[in-house]
């Protein structure tokens, strides 16, 4: 049975001028986050602009995780599609290239009543056998009931994870592992930005972003080491970073990409358009913000 427990980042995609995948600098992300003390890896998810992607990039994609990261960690491949059908066609072919695990959102578009969403991850658990996850992303609101989790979790084998990006969702956290008797991992999303209440609610994993990796892997480290205190002052040290980010979803993934850059991983900060632009005040804000997180993630070596 898989288990996730510690950091496990998205991977950004990076782009050449000509706006096709630059394959060998993704391959290089991997290594980097592995190198950093990954415990596992994830893609193509929201983090990687897969919502600009077409279907054989993200089938392409999903190929270059699991090639490069040759088993040293779990490879979590992100299936979701606006149909059980595609989720479903993405999902065993991600098992067939021996991915480790499913992260799978629900249909976002158009609404739809909870039995419907239980029945929509029951066809795809009873459809491949690696391990679900359901992504639960509602960045503004508070997601999916917790009884959607327990019925799942209890009906098939394979529905281990939860992933919660929704507000406040700390005791949602805590209620799920409770009535699971911890079968059912929680990990946090939203760029890692609530990790302390993941942490204290009995989160067992973070899905930020690759940018600055090896600073949730100290903070996490810290955490489980019982050095609470200190875990957090490096956590709010992070936090005007995360802040700003998070205040839309392409300047998080640009201000990641630009991390990479200054960090030699990427030779571009590159997204794909439609995407946000800057005045120069913005961009002053941003550069001295990137600044700051590289010297942070610095820090953290010296230690």
């Amino acid at each position: 049975m898989l288990r996730l427990n510690g950091i496990t980042p998205v991977m950004a995609t990076p782009f050449h001028e000509d706006g096709s995948i630059d394959e060998p600098s993704l391959r290089r992300e991997i290594d980097f986050s592995i190198d950093k003390g990954a415990a596992a890896i994830c893609g193509p998810g929201f983090g990687a602009e897969f919502y600009k992607m077409s279907d054989p990039e993200r089938y392409r994609f999903a190929e270059i995780l699991v090639d490069q990261a040759r088993k040293r960690v779990p490879v979590i491949i992100s299936t979701g599609s606006g149909s059980v059908v595609n989720t479903i066609e993405f999902s065993q072919y991600a098992e067939k290239i021996h991915a480790d695990c499913l992260m799978v959102i629900p249909p976002q578009r158009v609404a739809l009543p909870g039995t419907e969403v239980v029945d929509f991850f029951s066809q795809l658990c009873e459809s491949v056998q690696i391990p679900v996850m359901l992504q639960d992303a509602d960045f503004t609101g508070a997601g999916l009931p917790s009884n959607i989790f327990v019925d799942l979790s209890n009906r098939y084998e394979n529905f281990l994870f939860a992933k919660l990006e929704v507000t406040l969702p700390g005791q949602k956290c805590a209620d799920i592992v409770k009535r699971t008797k911890g079968r059912l991992q929680i990990v946090y999303g939203l760029a890692g930005i609530a990790m302390m209440d993941g942490l204290a609610h009995g989160a067992s994993a973070m899905m930020p972003g690759t940018a600055v990796v090896d600073v949730y892997v100290r903070i996490y480290r810290l955490y489980q080491g019982g050095r609470i205190e200190e875990a957090k002052d490096l956590f709010y040290r992070l936090l005007p970073y995360l802040t700003f980010a998070m205040q839309h979803l392409e300047l998080a993934v640009g201000i990641e990409k630009r991390v990479l850059v200054r960090r030699g991983i990427f030779p571009s900060a590159r997204l794909r358009r439609p995407t946000l632009f800057y005045d120069d005040a913005y961009e002053a804000q941003i550069d001295e913000l990137v600044s700051r997180v590289v010297a942070l993630s610095e820090e953290c070596h010296r230690r």
